[in-house]
């Protein structure tokens, strides 16, 4: 196991995804460390943390907001809580809330607001009215679209959700 800052094509591929969220800030905010056993796994923390872990013989600090590959990176639900303040959120209700926490994909009718960026096949944080991420889903339609779609037809497809670990005790994996 190796515990290694990221490589200037890594951190190209988290900065592109990070864009897409717009959460570059991130960046600036926190330290980002990879470790690697034969997944590339990507750590944030805070500056005093980073003190504190090169102090000591520690392995692993911090919160896991994905994995990294050649070209692409994996957010982690953890990731998607420090992103998804107003951006590419699918806000649903009460009903759809349970609904997507118990693995199943979010109905039109379930749909109580839309970020104007959502465009079909983006991934989206799926929140409940309180602003709380659920998991990541797939949109099938873009933003304007959805609010006129029949109640009963999927718009967003469930990729993971907090459910998860209940379900297959998956407390880490990305998607």
């Amino acid at each position: 196991m190796e515990v290694r800052e990221p490589t200037k094509k890594e951190l190209k591929v988290i900065r592109n995804a990070l864009k897409f969220f717009r959460a570059t800030d991130l960046l600036e905010r926190y330290k980002i460390f990879i470790v690697e056993s034969g997944k590339r796994e990507v750590y944030l923390f805070t500056e005093e943390v980073f003190e504190l872990l090169m102090k000591t013989d520690a392995v692993h600090a911090g919160v896991k907001i994905g994995e990294v590959g050649s070209r692409r990176f994996r957010m982690t639900l953890e990731g998607a809580f420090f992103i998804a303040k107003d951006r590419r959120r699918v806000i649903v209700t009460e009903r759809g809330e349970m609904l997507f926490l118990y693995g199943r994909d979010v109905f039109a009718g379930s749909v109580v607001d839309v970020d104007e960026d959502v465009r079909e096949n983006d991934v989206v944080f799926v929140c409940n009215r309180y602003g709380d991420v659920l998991g990541l889903g797939r949109s099938k339609y873009d933003a304007d679209v959805i609010g006129e779609l029949q109640q009963e037809r999927v718009v967003v497809e469930n990729l993971v959700d907090r459910g998860e670990y209940l379900r297959k005790e998956k407390l880490y994996d990305a998607h």
